[in-house]
């Protein structure tokens, strides 16, 4: 039953293939013995350094890539277990992974199949312990660290979900912390997107499966995953509420004697409110709300969305660190959950295994369902997992309401472009704005061969090639807009070659990588950077600070990876410049890194500022002229503070939960200084 066996139980990166361990195979070993012996260099470029993961499917080594001296993973498919099912699955999972481009997700760097017919796909090797492996040793975890993983592993999610990519196997064995102490931005990693693996050995581990197959995890599934039904990222927002919930209590929220069971329970039962399934403990009324909310029998009672469930998360993070914020409002909510728990409690949610019985007995409609699920499933599974068959021509409808060929479709976008041309001659501008069109050297071309442009606005397009970008860029233009389009680090150092360049926006561009970001922070002409949704680290940002003196505005914002130590380097910069560090991971020791060339400061979403940060800037940034800061957990006492900042002309405060009189004292109070207070 397993696909591939390890060799390390302490490496997670064998949680991509499995972990439990079995005698060496002959396969195995004839691969080891060709292409993947240790110290050979594969493709010129990765050098393997040991097998750490062997199986009936296949092989898992380490590796160095030579060039940079980074430590991947080469995952391999035998030949002997290959065929079309196997090899489908496994190219579903190089193409998912492939597309993802997250702190807090494995990716996938390369794929093929050597010259042997062996396939291949190279990601990140992941060092650390699985959150299977910590709740096996420890059991219930702290709130606080409970909050920091699932933060990130629900930020990782909605950028998977972005691009189209259902995890479909959320459980903690998928999870991996590289660091089990004081958990960090980036310190988590997501594996296995695209197909489902075997849990290792001693842990819970009621799976489906057939032979050669694991097609999902009964402990983690949805009620509508248990029976067949289309799956959507709500899907994986209940399993990752019920491993949220196994690492509040120390147990999965539903864990019958039989795979059956338990998933009549997922179809049936309403997990037990956290504070009685774990004997006791209290947590926020708010996330027994989240859980519950995630964790809803029907699709359409659950929370929408990952990107919902991070920003819920991040309050709750606020009102653990901030009790006193909401403890009376919290107390008289975890009151009414309560009160309405015990009555619903009085019949006990999860019935002994006489009572289990007798419900199968007499459910023969979900019996029956749950069964034909549990032999007929895994078909489903895999054509969900397998991409649609390409149509021989791609349609897309042209302005005359006809379905195009590729030429034509080619066509259909040198229109696009010929069109948003004339639009900024017709208007006099030297700006030019192209929004979701697939780039071919065509279009390339049509924009290389207008000198005047200097504004461009290319809004979520594709198929970017660097010497594309090189033609469009050759006619000194000024100012470049890519935000959400589908670039490359290699399209990067395209851009980067661009002297004339002073304004550049990349943001939600997820594809790119911190190394490709070293090429732009590099650019010394460049005033404005906008790297908002880009996992911009730490080390571009010292190459920032080192070579671009001359920017004036730079956008790091919602991005979770910034923190007080990015705000030191930072605030290394001399020049007057704007910063957007808006939800994002700073705080109030942070701020006190800026300085008085700062003039523009938005910390919209920072709920770890508090009135002790607001001081702090009123101290160290006496030239602050616009301040942004709804959503922080500043007070009253705190924004009048705001008063000594004698050059501060506009001031967005957001909602705040005052009584009318306090409200407009702070407006008079800051309209006798002439200062402009909004969305207040």
């Amino acid at each position: 039953m397993d696909d591939f066996d390890a060799g390390n139980a302490e490496n997670p990166t064998l949680s991509l293939s499995g972990s439990s361990v079995k005698p060496e195979t002959s396969v195995s070993l004839a691969a080891e013995a060709g292409l993947f012996t240790p110290g050979n260099l594969f493709l010129g470029k990765y050098n393997i350094k040991d097998r750490i993961g062997a199986g009936g499917m296949g092989v898992v080594y380490r590796c160095s890539q030579v060039f940079i001296g980074k430590d991947m993973a080469i995952k391999t498919l035998n030949q002997s277990s290959m065929n079309d099912e196997a090899a489908q699955r496994f190219q579903t999972e190089a193409k998912a992974a492939g597309s993802l481009n997250h702190p807090n997700l494995v990716s996938v760097y390369d794929f093929g199949v050597t010259e042997s017919g062996t396939p291949y796909m190279v990601m990140d090797f992941v060092p650390g312990k699985t959150l299977q492996d910590v709740l096996s040793a420890h059991g219930q975890m702290p709130l606080e660290t409970v909050i920091d993983i699932f933060i990130q592993c629900a930020y990782g999610m909605a950028h998977a979900h972005e691009k189209g990519v259902l995890h479909r196997d959320i459980k903690p064995s998928n999870i991996v912390l590289m660091q089990e102490e004081n958990i960090g931005p980036g310190s988590i990693r997501i594996l296995d997107f695209g197909i489902a693996k075997i849990t290792s050995e001693g842990a819970q581990t009621q799976e489906l499966t057939r032979t050669g197959m694991v097609i999902g995890s009964p402990l983690y599934m949805s009620p509508e995953q248990t029976i067949g039904r289309k799956m959507d990222a709500r899907t994986d927002i209940y399993s990752l509420g019920c491993v949220l919930f196994e690492c509040l209590c120390g147990a999965p929220p539903f864990q019958g004697e039989t795979v059956i069971e338990t998933l009549i329970l997922h179809q049936t039962e309403t997990p037990r409110p956290l504070r009685e399934a774990s004997m006791g403990r209290e947590f926020p009324c708010r996330l027994q709300e989240l859980v519950s909310s995630m964790m809803a029998k029907s699709v359409d009672e659950r929370i929408d969305s990952m990107s919902a469930v991070h920003d819920e998360l991040v309050k709750i993070r606020g009102l653990i660190e901030n009790p006193d914020n909401s403890r009376q409002a919290s107390h008289q909510k975890e009151n009414q959950v309560t009160n309405t728990s015990k009555e619903k409690v009085q019949k006990p949610a999860v019935e002994n295994h006489a009572d289990i019985n007798s419900k199968l007995l007499s459910t023969p409609a979900i019996v029956s369902a749950i069964v034909a699920a549990v032999l007929g499933i895994s078909v489903l599974m895999v054509s969900q997992l397998t991409p649609p068959p390409q149509k021989p021509v791609k349609q897309i409808p042209l302005i005359y309401g006809r379905f195009a060929t590729p030429g034509e479709e080619r066509d259909c976008y040198d229109h696009k472009v010929r069109k948003a041309l004339a639009e900024a001659i017709s208007r006099g501008q030297d700006l030019v704005h192209v929004a979701a069109c697939e780039f071919s050297q065509s279009q390339f071309e049509i924009l290389g061969n207008e000198k005047w442009i200097r504004k461009l606005e290319l809004i979520e397009c594709s198929l970017f090639t660097p010497s594309g970008l090189a033609t469009i860029l050759k006619n000194q233009v000024e100012s470049l807009n890519l935000r959400g389009s589908d670039l490359n680090d290699d399209c990067l150092g395209a851009i980067s070659h661009c002297h004339s360049l002073h304004h550049l926006s990349l943001e939600k561009c997820t594809n790119i990588s911190p190394t490709g970001l070293m090429e732009i922070a590099r650019m010394k002409n460049l005033q404005t950077l906008n790297v908002s949704r880009v996992p911009v680290s730490d080390e571009v940002l010292r190459v920032w600070a080192d070579n671009m003196h001359d920017c004036i505005n730079l956008d790091v914002s919602q991005n979770q990876l910034i923190g007080d130590n990015s705000l030191r380097i930072i605030g290394r910069h001399r020049k007057e410049f704007s910063l957007n560090v808006a939800n994002t991971s700073v705080s109030d020791e942070g701020l006190k890194y800026l300085g008085k060339n700062l003039r523009v400061l938005n910390l919209i979403g920072d709920h770890r500022v508090t009135d002790r940060g607001i001081k702090t800037l009123v101290n160290n940034c006496p030239n602050l002229i616009v301040l942004q800061m709804p959503g922080t957990s500043a007070t009253v006492k705190g924004i009048l503070k705001l008063t000594k900042l004698k050059k501060l002309h506009d001031l967005e405060l957001g909602k705040l939960n005052i009584d009318a009189a306090t409200r407009n004292h702070i407006r008079d109070t800051f309209k006798a200084r002439e200062v402009n207070t909004y969305n207040f």
